[in-house]
């Protein structure tokens, strides 16, 4: 099947690369002001894209803004006012007990491994987190919503330490198949990448696919059929196609189409 047509909706990256377009024309004032401000234009660009964004001030733990498609696409009942005030409540409280658990562990294991990191690189520090497969549970909500979560630093403190988060949402349950694992891709400074995969459950360095993994993969993005991908990389077509349905299995994708789309949420294209 050539892929060379496979429609690829506006991106996550799309918002930071927007982000970065408006901010220069905002005058500095008071930051939750300045971020709710921008954000607004932002927002209706997801809402057309049914996306999400939400922007977060860590360090006082506030919402500055989030879309209003948010009951749609996360599924929550409560009000803008409640899901502000309380979303970090929510937000643990209404995730599956492994899923809670795994947000408290990459807390602690970004404070100890990464942090320091960034604090240390003397170029642009940046920060991006891909969560494939979220399912949050939220009360009174009469479907399964699972997301794709990619939460990218807008600010960083000195100390390595975020401050304010872009997050931008995106329902998957047409891309993925039903009980698929969840997955997570860390990347810092450009150049350093985690990931954690629910089967094997513990962090590794690299990304999520192997580096001939990624290189079949931006060949099928190409629109190049197996059997040129492996007469290129001096493969054979059974070597390529298991390549394939490997990326396949591990990313939960539900075909090769999805699996493009899935892999350009998560960066690693």
């Amino acid at each position: 099947m050539n892929h060379s047509n496979v429609f690829l909706p506006p991106q996550h990256n799309d918002y930071l690369d927007m982000w970065r377009g408006i901010t220069p024309q905002i005058e500095d004032e008071n930051i939750n002001s300045k971020y709710g401000r921008i954000s607004q234009v932002l927002g209706n660009y997801a809402v057309l894209n049914n996306q999400m964004i939400s922007v977060y001030n860590m360090k006082s733990q506030e919402v500055l803004f989030m879309s209003k498609n948010y009951h749609s696409i996360s599924g929550y009942a409560c009000s803008i006012e409640e899901y502000q005030k309380w979303s970090s409540v929510f937000f643990l409280r209404d995730l599956p007990i492994v899923q809670s658990w795994f947000i408290i562990q990459i807390s602690l294991w970004f404070k100890t491994h990464i942090q320091s990191k960034i604090k240390k690189f003397q170029g642009q520090k940046n920060l991006t987190l891909y969560l494939h497969n979220f399912s949050p549970c939220p009360p009174q909500s009469q479907k399964n919503h699972r997301l794709s979560l990619v939460a990218q630093a807008l600010e960083i403190a000195e100390n390595g330490s975020p401050i304010i988060f872009l997050v931008a949402k995106k329902e998957i349950n047409s891309f993925v198949k039903d009980a698929n694992p969840w997955w997570v891709e860390v990347c810092f400074n450009d150049n350093e990448r985690y990931h954690y995969h629910q089967e094997e459950r513990k962090f590794q360095k690299g990304s999520i696919l192997s580096d001939r993994e990624r290189e079949i993969l931006v060949l099928i993005k190409s629109g190049l059929e197996s059997k040129i991908i492996a007469e290129q990389l001096g493969l054979s077509i059974h070597t390529v196609d298991k390549h394939r349905k490997n990326m396949i299995e591990r990313t939960g994708a539900k075909d090769t189409s999805m699996l493009l789309q899935i892999c350009e949420m998560a960066k690693i294209l």
